[in-house]
């Protein structure tokens, strides 16, 4: 009997061992900006947004017992990176109908509110994009981002406003391009743009003209990186920390 039961007991660790050593090795890799390439524009990776959202991404995978891989990728090949599953996650995604065939959304872990900002001169002529895209001087997007509707559509409607345009990699590189005058305006969102003023020398050079667009983002999880069961598991993880106040307690840190 004893015999038996050592046998039952073996067998059961033979089979509980591949599935505790696949779920201990859990990574999921993500997107990060690329480091600081201005002095005067600073590091994005250390603006207290981008900080909070991946303190909150790793606090969510953790309780699913996943650790987090960083890669810096431009924003434009990691999007479709996220479609193909060779990226797992990105932070900061708008929820949009081409975006969801091929990505859960989590969230959301922020509210973006996307401002124009410019040239100091700007201030009291330019108060809406119509008349952003009438004055000359390049306007720095970044690539594969989502600027809201009238964005969409402006661009859809006149494909030669992309000639005004330069797409940037990512967040980091866009900033650089207004920090050293190599465009009139920018594109970001408004937290960041607010601790990138905090720069005595940017903030007498720039400001905030307008809002361009505001919506909640999300984590955006690959359909073709992340089983179906581990994203419903992320999002119960995810209710229950708001809930618990875990997450409002994570965002008080910065």
């Amino acid at each position: 009997m004893r015999l038996t039961e050592t046998a039952i007991l073996l067998l059961i660790l033979l089979f509980a061992m591949p599935a505790a050593a696949q779920q201990s090795a859990c990574q999921l890799s993500v997107r990060v900006e690329s480091e600081q390439q201005s002095t005067a524009a600073g590091s994005h990776n250390a603006t207290a947004t981008s900080r909070q959202s991946y303190a909150l991404l790793e606090a969510l995978l953790a309780k699913a017992g996943c650790q987090l891989k960083r890669l810096s990728l431009p924003a434009g090949r990691a999007v479709k990176m996220l479609e193909d599953g060779s990226v797992s996650i990105m932070v900061g995604m708008s929820e949009t109908p081409e975006r969801a065939q091929f990505s859960y959304f989590i969230g959301p872990h922020h509210i973006e509110r996307m401002v124009v900002v410019g040239r100091q001169e700007l201030q009291h002529s330019v108060n809406d994009v119509f008349q952003l895209l009438s004055r000359p001087g390049l306007i720095s997007v970044t690539e594969g981002a989502y600027y809201g509707p009238q964005w969409q559509q402006l661009l859809q409607q006149d494909p030669s406003l992309n000639l005004r345009l330069f797409y940037a990699s990512g967040n980091q590189q866009k900033l650089a391009m207004l920090a050293s005058d190599r465009v009139v305006a920018t594109l970001e969102d408004e937290a960041i743009i607010d601790e990138l003023l905090l720069h005595p020398d940017l903030a007498q050079r720039y400001v905030k003209l307008f809002v361009v667009h505001e919506n909640p983002v999300y984590f955006a999880v690959s359909r073709n990186a992340v089983s179906n069961e581990l994203y419903q598991e992320l999002a119960v993880h995810w209710q229950q920390m708001r809930q618990s106040g875990e997450v409002e307690q994570i965002r008080q840190g910065f």
